[in-house]
Order: C-alpha cells, then sequence, then structure tokens
C-alpha cells in the first residue's frame, strides 16, 4: 500500500518536504534588487500596494505611501539619497501571508559608512501578490550618517 502525501505547502512542511512559499518569492525578489532589475523586483506589487517607512519625516522614505507607483518613487528617493546602498536579507521567516526578512544595509554618504540593521515585513494576498511592506531601522542612524542628526 502506498501512502499518497499532500502536495500543497503546509503539508509539505509538515512532513520535511520544502515546497516553494512565500519567502522563496521574496529571496528571488531581493536577487533580482540586488541585481539592479527593478522591474523584475516590484513585478508582484498590486497597484494599491502600501509602503509603511519610518515615522521619521526627514529621512528618505519614510512614512506612508498608498499605490504602486508611489512606493517605487519612494523607493527610488530612498536608494537615492546615498552614495553607496546595499540591501542584503539575512534571515527569512514565514507565517500564513506574511513574510518578516531581517537584514542590514550597508550605506555611504560622503565619508560617513555604516552597517544598519533592518527588519522589512511583507504582506501577501491569497493570489501571492504583494500587498504591503513595512520598513523597521534604526533611523538615528541613518539620519546620522546622512548628516541631519
Amino acid at each position: 500500500m502506498r501512502l499518497k502525501l499532500p502536495v500543497d505547502a503546509e503539508a509539505g512542511r509538515r512532513y520535511g518536504r520544502h515546497m516553494p512559499g512565500h519567502k522563496d518569492t521574496l529571496k528571488q525578489r531581493y536577487e533580482k534588487f540586488s541585481q539592479g532589475d527593478l522591474e523584475g523586483a516590484l513585478d508582484l506589487w498590486t497597484d494599491d500596494f502600501v509602503w509603511d517607512g519610518a515615522n521619521a519625516s526627514d529621512l528618505p522614505g519614510s512614512g506612508h505611501h498608498e499605490g504602486k507607483q508611489q512606493a517605487i518613487q519612494v523607493l527610488q528617493q530612498a536608494v537615492g539619497a546615498w552614495d553607496s546602498f546595499s540591501l542584503t536579507p539575512d534571515e527569512f521567516y514565514e507565517d500564513g501571508d506574511t513574510v518578516v526578512v531581517l537584514g542590514h544595509t550597508d550605506l555611504a554618504k560622503g565619508e560617513r559608512t555604516a552597517s544598519v540593521p533592518v527588519v522589512h515585513i511583507w504582506r501577501f494576498d491569497g493570489d501571492g501578490n504583494i500587498t504591503r511592506l513595512q520598513i523597521l531601522t534604526d533611523t538615528l542612524e541613518s539620519a546620522r550618517l546622512l548628516g541631519i542628526a
């Protein structure tokens, strides 16, 4: 007698098999971002995507922004504020439609450089599209690097 195992992602985790999930999707998107493929990195963002940055109005990327196009502009401003910007995701944690990414950004502005921790909290809809990003980071260190604190 053969036992047929379920093939959905949750069942795959229960039985020790790896099934692709949201965190695998995000790993691919981070890789595309690091290669400069912005279109590929953001292809799953919904039109009503929400960007929730820090509550520090002086920092680029801060604030609440609704809509994919506005979020893309905020992302470009946030990255463009630095002479050098490199984002590295270190750990991925998935629970249902939420993925938490622990990582760091290596930043440079003039002679000032630092590796700043960052937490990204991603939300997916039932169709596997990305609907929201919340960003947590060391805003004081970022402000110091930019020379505004």
